[in-house]
């Protein structure tokens, strides 16, 4: 199965050296997406939301795990699996965690390109506030 991840709609794009780390949604879930920047069509490796707490190497019961992680990640992304490229894979990943939790949990709606007016709030014939009128992209069919 392929996938394709637009980065001008992703959430935060950071580039770590040779490794691209994509923080965007996969299946309606927050995910952090490692991709190798000058290896197109190599493989990624996704960390989802919901398996987050498992790079958590504060934890004692989880450091070793972390370690055998950060190793099969290497081997994924097509990195040399040596303790050096490990230790930096694990420190993009659980130095993005914060990033990964605080995103949100959905991306935004999307807006027809310009508008069609423009709004104003005015009190005593001061504008308070003002915003342009967009209209929504549709996301297509929803069945119920």
């Amino acid at each position: 199965m392929t996938a394709t991840i637009d980065t001008r709609k992703a959430h935060l794009v950071r580039h770590h050296g040779d490794l691209v780390a994509i923080y965007t949604w996969i299946n309606d879930e927050r995910a952090l997406v490692l991709i190798p920047r000058y290896r197109p069509g190599a493989p990624w490796f996704c960390v989802l939301d919901s398996a987050a707490y498992t790079w958590d190497d504060s934890d004692p019961d989880y450091v070793g795990e972390v370690a055998r992680k950060a190793l099969k990640a290497c081997d994924v992304l097509g990195l040399e699996p040596t303790p050096t490229n490990a230790h930096r894979v694990a420190s993009i990943i659980i130095d993005g965690l914060p990033d990964l939790i605080c995103m949100p949990s959905a991306p935004g709606p999307e807006h027809y390109r310009g508008s069609f007016g423009r709004m104003e709030l005015r009190a005593d014939g001061q504008t308070i506030a003002e915003q342009d009128i967009r209209i929504e992209k549709d996301g297509g069919a929803t069945y119920a």
